[in-house]
């Protein structure tokens, strides 16, 4: 497998779409993210099926509940040895070191990635639901509490890799969506940069979805992507 850093989030409800459109951007990829949308439609059976085309996997279900039910959850979500998997930080310590501690347990390599603040969010969405720092103060609280409890890396936006970077070096995977040109809708998305001012930021992984998947040719626009990156 290359070095490239581009997971295509594959939000495809129908599996055969899915199997079609890796099919044509997999020379152009690091790798495939399957998130709510995949699972909800296509479920264990679909993940099943892309697991036997042999490109690496990132499952992002950010698991977020009590530390059992997110312990059991991920013990049936490691069992399909995905590269990344996702929790969300927000669980708290004890959630979080009960799922390091059965990733040891299992000798399992799959890395444990947090996610810090959603990329939909901005300062004023946060406060809606009664977060009244900012979103960088509450990366940089979520992010210790990565690094204090044995997560494998963290999910934040291109706009906090490099204060992550500064604060903390090499010691956490930086998983980075948002990731937009210029020619690109923002859609939901809040907080961007584009592919190559992330990589030059520090992350370690792109998560391109839409960019990707709902341009006219997608493997040509992963193409760009990755040869803008190179």
């Amino acid at each position: 497998m290359n070095n490239n850093p581009i997971f295509c989030a594959i939000d495809k409800g129908d599996i055969g779409e899915a199997e079609a459109l890796i099919d044509q951007i997999s020379p152009h990829i690091g790798g495939i993210k399957l998130g709510l949308e995949f699972f909800t439609s296509c479920g264990l059976i679909g993940l099943e099926k892309l697991k036997k085309l042999e490109i690496p996997i990132f499952i992002d279900l950010k698991l977020y509940d009590i530390p059992n039910t997110v312990k059991q959850a991920l013990r049936n979500i490691l069992q399909f040895e995905p590269k990344y998997t996702t929790l969300h930080l927000s669980g708290g310590s004890e959630m979080l070191v009960e799922c390091v501690n059965l990733k040891n347990e299992l000798n399992c390599k799959t890395n444990l990635i947090g996610v810090t603040m959603l990329t939909s969010f901005n300062d004023i969405l946060i406060s809606e639901i009664g977060i009244e720092k900012s979103i960088n103060a509450n990366v940089k609280q979520l992010t210790q509490l990565a690094i204090n409890c044995g997560v494998d890396g963290i999910v934040c936006s291109p706009l906090e890799i490099s204060e992550v970077k500064n604060n903390h070096g090499d010691k956490l995977k930086i998983i980075s969506p948002g990731i937009r040109n210029k020619e690109n809708s923002l859609n939901d998305q809040k907080r961007t940069l584009s592919a190559k001012e992330a990589i030059d930021a520090g992350a370690d992984v792109l998560v391109v979805g839409r960019p990707i998947t709902d341009a006219k040719d997608p493997a040509q626009a992963a193409k760009n992507i990755h040869s803008e990156i190179k």
